[in-house]
């Protein structure tokens, strides 16, 4: 592969735009059996344009809660994991897990806040009878380090130069 090519490629993968977003989970529980006990967990998503009103489906989610961990893939059959946003703020998640046995593992569902995501829950049962308590949610946008447009071009010239130095050499 040739420097400038080498570059190209290089360039291509430092200037592409950051399409997903990362939030973490924290909470604690406020009623109900579990009472004071903490979960933490993550989910991300594609970010939607500025300004935003609506939702986006999850790409990624997990949740450690009660000495179990809930992930994407033992979200309830009849839910659809979504982030809700209203212009453009998050407003949190809405995802349900009817596990087999309550008594195994506690059902859980989180909910969005309807004008802030101050207002979002995590809703938990453990015997199988109905919601047995409460836990209050917070979320936090994880940053991803994107490359500046200024280092990505500094790479390519880099290389560059590099490709050219040694082109020189050849035909010395």
């Amino acid at each position: 592969m040739s420097a400038v090519a080498l570059a190209a490629t290089l360039f291509a993968g430092l200037a592409a735009p950051a399409q997903a977003a990362l939030y973490r989970i924290d909470g604690a529980v406020d009623s109900g059996s579990l009472i004071g006990s903490a979960f933490s967990g993550s989910f991300g998503f594609d970010d939607p344009a500025a300004g935003f009103d609506g939702s986006v489906e999850l790409s990624s989610f997990t949740l450690d809660f009660a000495g179990h961990r809930y992930t994407l893939d033992t979200v309830d059959a009849g839910s659809l994991p979504v982030a809700w946003f209203s212009g453009g703020d998050l407003l949190g998640v809405d995802v349900s897990f009817a596990l087999a046995d309550p008594l195994l593992q506690p059902l859980l569902q989180l909910v969005a806040g309807f004008g802030s995501a101050s207002e979002a829950l995590l809703a938990y049962d453990t015997t199988g009878g109905g919601t047995e308590g409460y836990g209050s949610v917070a979320f936090t946008a994880v940053t991803q380090d994107v490359p500046e447009p200024a280092s990505a071009a500094l790479v390519m010239a880099a290389l560059a130069a590099a490709g050219l130095a040694r082109r020189r050499r050849r035909v010395a």
